[in-house]
């Protein structure tokens, strides 16, 4: 007898063809030799995207970098601050600024910094890669161009964010 339900019997090598501890009324779910179980879930439907806040669009996403970088650069308050408390004040900030439905809260805000900042530390590396390729006679353009080429790696994906690269470029943290 197992004490604990979660503790799993040693296997001893045998296999049986059916679920012998249940009864399955006679029909099987698997065919004779499957070493697949699945177990039915009460509720198979996939889960709605009702929950699912509207996607952010560039407008939004500038308004989210402003309120970084006036919060984290504070000179009364600065970086000595708690998370919550300072992508809270970022919420706000954009709620004011910006007309969500429903209004972000601070976890939403930080969340969506995060993806844009992983996404943006790869087109910093592939624009710096881009910048010490530069040849004579390079144009700004070029330099994107080739950083577009060096950011894709061979796969179909293209920097989107470049409106909010601009805005976060002149930081310290992204130079």
């Amino acid at each position: 007898m197992l004490r604990n339900p979660s503790q799993t019997p040693p296997f001893n090598g045998y296999m049986p063809m059916v679920n012998e501890n249940f009864s399955s009324g006679g029909t099987t779910n698997f065919s004779e030799f499957s070493t697949q179980i699945t177990i039915a879930n009460e509720d198979s439907t996939p889960k709605s995207k009702e929950n699912q806040q509207p996607s952010w669009n560039t407008e939004q996403n500038l308004v989210l970098i402003s309120g970084w970088i006036k919060f984290g650069t504070s000179s009364v308050v600065g970086k000595n601050q708690k998370g919550e408390t300072y992508w809270g004040q970022i919420a706000d900030y954009c709620n004011e600024h910006c007309s969500f439905d429903p209004p972000r809260d601070g976890v939403a805000c930080r969340n969506r910094f995060n993806y844009m900042n992983k996404i943006l530390g790869k087109w910093i590396g592939a624009y710096d890669g881009a910048k010490r390729l530069q040849g004579s006679g390079w144009s700004e353009n070029d330099v994107l161009a080739k950083a577009q080429e060096i950011y894709a790696c061979g796969k179909n994906v293209r920097f989107t964010l470049m409106e909010e690269w601009n805005a976060l470029r002149d930081q310290p943290r992204y130079k």
